[in-house]
């Protein structure tokens, strides 16, 4: 943090229509001259200037510059859903403040605040009101996708509604301009100061109105976006409540689901691949420091490992979400750019169950996959691309909860049959606790894990029986204990019930034909051919990809067939252990002593591999252990000793 050893102020100002107008004051020289040269460059304003301010020397014009404005006017943003709104409590609502701040995101922008705050901005109101563009159209829109048609109702009458709502907010919002008490009560006494007032003196009814209002008028005193977050931040003191957290948690989510707010805490950044990763780390709490005096970024990414801010988080992955969706490359770099970067946010995103950001996110990634994850003369299928994801997705419940979150979409619905198979290799695999853990034997940990994609399977586009089958193997999984394999007296039956299952989707699956499938760069490590003695079972990977993780659960040991895999441990600096080329073994200890994973494994070039199931290898074992106990005992000594060295080494 600079110093203002001067004593000055900076005081920033932009010119728009003839008319100077205060913008915001930093104590910092540099902090003003840069945010000051942002506004030039955003052609908004057809002048800036810093006055540097002091009691000494009085004021002094340290930076004044002008720019040709070429804004285009602002109008309405195009949205698809909407909530009902049939009293003036529905407008105050959160999701109905999302969609007045996505439908107005480019005035809202402009004018630097959320629909929170313009709800109780008289001025503002009644300004809009008078912005026949704005306002008409804002109303046309909301009709349309709110009319009940089922009732009766026409376009007509439900815009005619939503304009007497309108009136009865700017009557409210003139009404709150009295009540500076509220402000006050927050202003001593922080957020939960202002919820004690209300609560002991207001009716029920209205105290969620009050409280947003005495809310809305802070955040309108912090000046710029970031000022806007850090004042939310303070809020949360460390001795926060529930309650507390919850009104934060909504405010916060306003401002970060737009555009100017969210440009403006990241600050520049290289492309639009490394914005979508900085936001993925920062709804984590895991974003490394960065370096940006005009920005509350870190201080938020503290906020967000502190504080379970769902809301918050939710708001950053869509944003995230609509980008990766898009058309846009995400990089300069061309196709193999978008892959490596596809490929880190992938890894950036895997939740213990599944990726982050739910269906959304999901089916943004399977189109992104298409195009990113393509060879240089074409895109993959919708199949090729679900293939590729699951390939990059080390464990069961992550390939499992991006299935059933792709399988309550659109897409999804589309490739139902590959979506049933995916689903049906990654719940076979569950088994028992350490499957559901990676590998540990944490009881509550495989029920947290079970819980979130009981939730994903019961919001899954899959006929009920399927729905059934995956929750019950669930139940089966943590019954199991530490099952490692098959699931020990019923493994034959619940296999049968899935491959039952996959042919009986909405859309049943055609014969596969006898050609090969499209090529894919990075197919599904469970999506190899299902043989039956016809052969071994390989599988195809390119040059980076994951083949296992350190702590994984161990059910395949792995014979190159051509290429090279690098072996390595992760730690605060990444370790190679060994590169094994063709005809090397790698992954075989796992299957002996069912232990997890004690390193990971990935592809340093492309490559083909055979796989030995656990399955397999079992059956050979117990032959074994019942014609030769003695060897059978001597290769379990062996694997002991050879993970002791493993462990000394480290």
């Amino acid at each position: 943090m600079q110093t203002n050893l001067a004593g000055k102020t900076y005081e920033v100002q932009t010119e728009s229509d003839g008319k100077w107008t205060f913008f915001a004051s930093h104590n910092v020289k540099s902090q003003a001259i840069q945010q000051a040269q942002a506004l030039l460059d955003s052609h908004k304003y057809s002048g800036v200037k810093v006055i540097a301010e002091s009691d000494r020397k009085g004021d002094e014009i340290i930076f004044n510059e002008r720019a040709e404005v070429t804004d285009k006017g602002l109008t309405v943003v195009p949205i698809e859903s909407s909530p009902v709104c049939e009293t003036l409590a529905d407008c105050y609502q959160l999701e109905a403040r999302r969609t007045i701040g996505r439908l107005l995101r480019q005035y809202l922008d402009d004018v630097g605040m959320t629909a929170m705050e313009l709800a109780f901005d008289f001025g503002r109101l009644k300004m809009l009101e008078r912005d026949d563009k704005l306002y008409i159209g804002a109303l046309s829109r909301l009709a349309s996708l709110q009319v009940d048609k089922d009732a009766g109702e026409k376009p007509v009458d439900r815009q005619n509604k939503l304009e007497r709502l309108y009136n009865q907010l700017v009557a409210n919002a003139q009404k709150m301009m009295k009540r500076e008490d509220l402000n006050e009560a927050l202003q001593a006494g922080g957020l939960q100061a202002l919820i004690d007032k209300v609560n002991a003196e207001a009716p029920a009814d209205e105290r969620h109105m009050l409280i947003l209002a005495g809310l809305a008028v802070h955040m309108g005193e912090q000046g710029d976006w970031s000022g806007k977050i850090e004042g939310l931040v303070k809020l949360l003191d460390g001795q926060a409540g529930v309650v507390v957290q919850a009104y934060v948690d909504e405010a916060l989510a306003e401002i970060l689901d737009g555009t100017a707010a969210i440009t403006e805490l990241l600050g520049g950044v290289a492309d639009a691949a490394s914005a979508h990763r900085m936001l993925v780390q920062l709804c984590q709490g895991r974003l490394p420091e960065v370096k940006n005096p005009l920005s509350c970024i870190n201080e938020l990414n503290k906020t967000m490992a502190a504080y379970e801010l769902e809301n918050a988080r939710d708001a950053i992955l869509g944003r995230v979400a609509r980008g990766i969706g898009g058309v846009k490359p995400m990089t300069r770099e061309g196709k193999e750019g978008e892959r490596t970067a596809l490929v880190t946010l992938i890894r950036n995103l895997e939740g213990y169950a599944g990726l982050l950001g739910g269906p959304q996110m999901a089916e943004a990634l399977t189109l992104r996959a298409k195009m990113a994850l393509g060879r240089e003369d074409g895109d993959l299928s919708a199949e090729d691309a679900v293939a590729s994801i699951l390939a990059y997705l080390p464990s069961l419940p992550s390939r499992a909860g991006f299935v059933l979150d792709l399988s309550a979409t659109d897409t999804g619905a589309k490739q139902q049959a590959a979506v049933v198979r995916n689903l049906a290799q990654a719940m076979r695999g569950l088994t028992g606790i350490d499957a559901l853990t990676g590998g540990g034997q944490d009881a509550n940990m495989a029920k947290r894990v079970a819980d979130v994609l009981k939730e994903k399977i019961a919001a899954a586009g899959l006929p009920d029986e399927l729905k059934r089958t995956a929750a019950a193997t669930l139940d089966k999984a943590l019954a199991n204990g530490a099952a490692a394999g098959g699931a020990p007296n019923g493994a034959a039956p619940q296999e049968k019930r899935w491959d039952e299952g996959a042919q009986k989707p909405a859309q049943p699956a055609q014969p596969a034909p006898a050609a090969a499938p499209k090529p894919a760069p990075a197919p599904a490590p469970a999506a190899a051919a299902n043989g039956g003695g016809k052969g071994p079972e390989q599988r195809k990977l390119v040059k980076g990809q994951i083949l296992f993780e350190e702590g994984d659960a161990g059910t395949e040991a792995f014979l190159i067939s051509t290429g090279a895999i690098e072996i390595y441990r992760r730690g605060a600096i990444e370790q190679s252990l060994a590169t094994l080329g063709a005809g090397e073994l790698l992954g075989e200890l796992s299957l002996i002593d069912d232990q997890p994973r004690a390193a990971s494994a990935r592809a340093a070039e492309d490559s083909v591999l055979i796989v030995l199931s656990k399955e397999s290898l079992k059956a050979r074992l117990q032959r074994l252990e019942q014609t030769d106990k003695v060897l059978h005992r001597l290769m379990g000594v062996l694997v002991n000793r050879l993970r002791g060295m493993a462990r000394s080494a480290e």
